[in-house]
């Protein structure tokens, strides 16, 4: 009894591995999958106001009226006057490398930079102020590493700079998989 169980999970367990996808690419070496972005470490904690920019990787969506706030993964936030709803207006970028999340309570919106949470006053757009940067409450390691990725893609070398987002890419002997 016991061996026609054991066979049984191996009779299975074999069935199971040979459900491959034979259009999927095993061979490391090449791949498609995902690079890092550097910046330079100097420029990563720096936090201004920019004309506006493309949309192109929404994150959090917030409203503080008569404005709207969109996060850009690994770029910063869109905001957009929305006094006239039916014609939404993007006015600016508030450029924060590596921002991943935003809140927005009163006049002060909170952002991840890189591995710091900042606070920024939001008050007069055209002159924001850091009010407070608690350095080092996320993890670098967390930044050398894709968030909710699973596949191939290039090792970070810390000598290029800082991780602040990820990108897509054709990759030529990769040596990282997650």
């Amino acid at each position: 009894m016991k061996f026609n169980f054991l066979l049984a999970i191996v009779v299975l367990m074999l069935g199971f591995s040979s459900c491959v996808d034979p259009n999927v690419n095993l061979s490391t070496d090449s791949s498609d999958g995902i690079k890092p972005i550097y910046i330079n470490s100097s420029l990563a904690k720096t936090i201004n106001y920019e004309p506006p920019i493309d949309i192109i990787r929404l994150g959090k969506i917030y409203t503080k009226t008569p404005f709207i706030y969109v996060n850009e993964l690994s770029k910063g936030v869109h905001v957009i006057d929305n006094t006239d709803p039916n014609n939404p207006n993007r006015i600016g970028f508030i450029n924060i490398p590596g921002n991943q999340d935003i809140s927005i309570k009163g006049n002060y919106l909170y952002a991840n930079n890189m591995t710091d949470l900042v606070t920024i006053d939001i008050t007069d757009l055209n002159n924001l102020q850091v009010v407070s940067r608690l350095e080092n409450l996320y993890e670098e390691e967390e930044l050398n590493y894709p968030v909710n990725y699973n596949g191939y893609f290039e090792c970070v070398d810390e000598s290029k700079g800082m991780v602040v987002g990820w990108e897509t890419a054709f990759l030529t002997d990769p040596k990282c998989y997650r």
